[in-house]
Parts: structure tokens; sequence; C-alpha cells
């Protein structure tokens, strides 16, 4: 599980998307903390791959990108 819920004292839910391979923590400028759909957009948006739920598997661009070129690799050796 690679999401994370975190009520501040002020009782705003923050999120964290941590990928399941490394464990690199999505990090972004803006308030897309505050909204699970949102801060997956946001880091589909910049290469990484994520499951609707908290938790669902989620990688970084990183890990992303290595699955994909040895899918590729196998599909070729096929």
């Amino acid at each position: 599980m690679s999401g994370r819920t975190y009520e501040l004292s002020n009782g705003v839910i923050e999120y964290e998307l941590r990928c399941d391979r490394c464990g690199e923590v999505f990090v972004c400028g803006d308030d897309s903390y505050y909204s699970w759909p949102v801060l997956c957009a946001a880091a589909e948006a910049e290469g990484w791959a994520t499951a609707p739920g908290l938790d669902g598997e989620h990688e970084c661009a990183g890990c992303a990108a290595a699955v994909r070129q040895s899918d590729l690799v196998s599909a070729r050796a096929a």
C-alpha cells in the first residue's frame, strides 16, 4: 500500500503517494495533497503509474518506465 492519509490539527486530510517499488514520495508544488484523485492525476502527468485507490499499486516515473521497458523486452523475446 503506497497511499497514506494524515489528518492535520485543523481537521484537514492530506494525502501522500509513495512508490511501491523504491519508496520515493511524489512531491508537487500545489495543493494536490488535499484530494487523492487530484494527487494521482498530478503524479500521472509526471509519468507515475497510479491505481485509483489508496491501497492500489503505485510506481514512480522511473520504476514505471523500467517495468514498461522490461515488458517490451519480454514481448520481443516471445
